[in-house]
């Protein structure tokens, strides 16, 4: 993922979500999570030059005949391409050996910055997926406001593992007041501060068409923060969103978009004196891209005419 995704609007400042923080281990083949690797060219104004970096987002397995693998657009924001086919540089990682990227269908940065809700991107392998890898489908419905996040990455303070991490989250709405995501207490300690992260936390709505198009968490229990709870941070981008439907199958309702978090640290709020983690260690807003919008389906219209096996809950 990039290495700093922001849309600055005002004092609104977008982060990539980059594994889920405090999570659990759990073996690929359970959640169908794979970690996409992508060469990017990044250019560097100091000596002029482009150079080649790899990052890391997360992606879900959404049909299997031929592999296809959903993700988030903004990874692949400055990917290599192929020199003859135009396709970006990207390989999946399934703890098996999986078949060479195909076709990529996804929508340019510049457009994601207008309209959150187009940040998917659909991936397509030549050949079937491997043995023991299933496609998770993708549901339209949310029975529950329970999901199970998965992600790859990690806080300063986890270890890097070779498989995803997730953990059990409820799920909120993205139009939900501020104060479900920094609870009033805050504003009591530090106002001011307060009402600067409240204007990061509303200008979303400038960048997305419909505030339904996302699904939104929080890191907040018994109106406190806790910064011990699982959060999407760093490599999750892309990773799913994972419902238990009530006939008992598992269905994908969103991928990590990005997360908000705080900026800067303040000595009145306690959290932030308990715990010397970095700033990317204190998302207090994370947000999934629905894949139930006309801008999804009009995505997986084109990519289904490519030949991508993308299975839904309904079929």
């Amino acid at each position: 993922m990039l290495d700093f995704f922001k849309v600055v609007l005002g004092c609104f400042i977008m982060m990539p979500a980059y594994g889920v923080i405090h999570g659990e281990p759990t073996p690929i083949d359970v959640v169908s999570t794979g970690q996409i690797h992508i060469e990017q060219l990044k250019w560097y104004g100091g000596t002029n030059s482009q150079v080649t970096e790899q990052d890391e987002c997360s992606s879900v397995v959404v049909g299997t005949q031929p592999l296809t693998v959903l993700t988030v657009a903004h990874c692949l924001r400055d990917s290599k391409l192929t020199p003859n086919t135009r396709i970006p540089v990207v390989k999946i990682f399934l703890g098996k050996p999986v078949p060479v990227l195909r076709a990529a269908l996804y929508t340019r940065f510049n457009e994601i910055e207008r309209n959150l809700a187009t940040d998917l991107a659909v991936l397509i392998f030549d050949g079937n997926a491997p043995e023991g890898i299933a496609a998770i489908p993708i549901v339209n419905s949310l029975e529950s406001p329970q999901v199970l996040v998965c992600g790859y990455g990690r806080g300063i303070n986890d270890a890097d593992i070779n498989v995803p991490r997730c953990a059990n989250k409820t799920v909120l709405s993205a139009e939900d007041d501020f104060y479900h995501f920094v609870p009033e207490i805050y504003e009591q300690l530090d106002p001011l501060l307060h009402l600067q992260f409240r204007a990061q936390f509303l200008a979303k709505y400038a960048v997305i068409s419909s505030t339904s198009a996302l699904l939104a968490m929080n890191r907040v229990e018994n109106e406190r923060y806790q910064f011990t709870l699982p959060m999407p941070t760093r490599g999750d981008s892309g990773g799913p969103w994972i419902v238990n439907q009530q006939n008992g199958q598992q269905g994908v309702i969103a991928l990590t978009s990005f997360v908000e978090t705080f900026y800067r640290k303040n000595k009145q709020w306690p959290f932030f004196n308990e715990n010397r983690a970095p700033l990317t260690d204190f998302p207090y807003a994370a947000y999934g891209v629905r894949l139930n919008t006309v801008e999804a389906k009009a995505l997986f219209t084109r990519a289904r005419l490519e030949g991508a096996d993308i299975q839904m809950m309904s079929e």
